[in-house]
């Protein structure tokens, strides 16, 4: 990677982190100094995430938007604080807890918190049906069918994509949220001008350890 792509790349991370967080958080090596917890800073993203990904327009504008969590209480709790009293999409956000899949209902977006991945392929089929963007935490998430998978790079939270996995589910992520993916696979309905781009990138430096992965 070249010193100018970096310098574009870190102000686009730059830009997006306070677009994400609006000042609230910021994970990395300051985060013992602010006091934000991992779960803090991806219940943030997953708030944002929705300003950044279209949804089919057969979706119900006049129902609430859910973000659904599985067993994950540490992000559904500061997910329950960010979201009080907001909305989304014109939609107001509710935010549901289950220890299942199956007992979420037809959420907007599902976040499957670490070690439940490999109950998702089950419920695939269903979940694209609803165009629910499907967020998961740990490695292989994206394998496991999900759009969006987090994953700590260098004491940061970072999120991976698979568009192919957006495509199934009738959503379209923005250009924005792609450019600051650590990784996108794939290739799918994406934003006009994000047309032409390559299918992966991995911003690393060192692709050795995901690279036999194809979450497509």
């Amino acid at each position: 990677m070249t010193a100018g792509t970096r310098l574009v790349r870190c102000a686009r991370m730059s830009v997006l982190c306070a677009q994400l967080f609006s000042g609230m958080y910021c994970f990395g090596p300051a985060q013992a100094a602010t006091g934000y917890s991992g779960d803090s800073v991806k219940a943030a993203y997953l708030y944002r995430f929705a300003g950044y990904v279209d949804w089919p327009d057969t979706a119900d504008s006049s129902k609430r938007f859910i973000i659904a969590v599985v067993d994950s209480p540490g992000v559904a709790r500061e997910l329950k604080r960010l979201a009080a009293g907001h909305q989304i999409n014109n939609r107001p956000v509710e935010v549901v807890e289950a220890g299942r899949i199956k007992d979420t209902g037809r959420p907007t977006i599902l976040f499957i918190g670490s070690g439940h991945a490999d109950t998702l392929r089950p419920a695939l089929t269903e979940l694209a049906a609803n165009s629910t963007l499907v967020v998961t935490d740990e490695d292989g998430g994206l394998n496991a069918g999900a759009a969006l998978n987090f994953l700590v790079l260098d004491h940061r939270v970072r999120f991976e994509v698979s568009l192919s996995a957006a495509d199934r589910a009738h959503l379209k992520i923005s250009a924005e949220l792609l450019a600051v993916a650590v990784r996108v696979f794939g290739s799918g309905r994406q934003s006009r001008d994000m047309q032409g781009a390559p299918h992966e990138w991995d911003f690393r430096g060192d692709s050795s350890k995901n690279s036999e992965i194809d979450p497509s």
